[in-house]
């Protein structure tokens, strides 16, 4: 039997019960799942380790997310960053900032279903021009 290397996945947001809760959902054999609160946080862990997603919440203090979006490119140009934001205003008003962040054109809506996020981490992973 061939073992299928796990998607590492990254959430980041300010909140401790969003990323837990994303990452309880996720919970299953195709991904390693880690947390971190807050966008510098995030860059910083980026430095030492490589993921192959990083989710990011729009709206957090310091950095926001598409500063994070940035940030993580800059340190790991091969990782794809989606944006999560329970304000679809102001994705409306930060999708291009985050497109021309080096950010995906797929943007998650809080509160997420498990699937969704499962569905977007395979989408991204698929996409060869990535």
């Amino acid at each position: 039997m061939i073992m299928m290397k796990k998607i590492k996945v990254l959430i980041v947001d300010d909140e401790e019960i969003v990323v837990q809760g994303i990452k309880k959902g996720l919970n299953s054999s195709k991904f390693d799942v880690q947390t971190i609160l807050g966008g510098q946080h995030a860059i910083d862990l980026l430095k030492k380790e490589f993921f192959d997603v990083v989710f990011v919440d729009l709206i957090m203090p310091g950095l926001n997310g598409v500063e994070t979006c940035a940030g993580v490119k800059k340190v790991s140009p091969k990782t794809r960053v989606l944006l999560l934001s329970g304000f679809p205003k102001e994705i409306e008003k930060y999708s291009m900032a985050f497109l021309e962040a080096g950010g995906r054109d797929l943007f998650l809506r809080k509160p997420l279903m498990a699937d969704e996020v499962a569905d977007a981490i395979i989408a991204v992973m698929a996409d060869k021009n990535a």
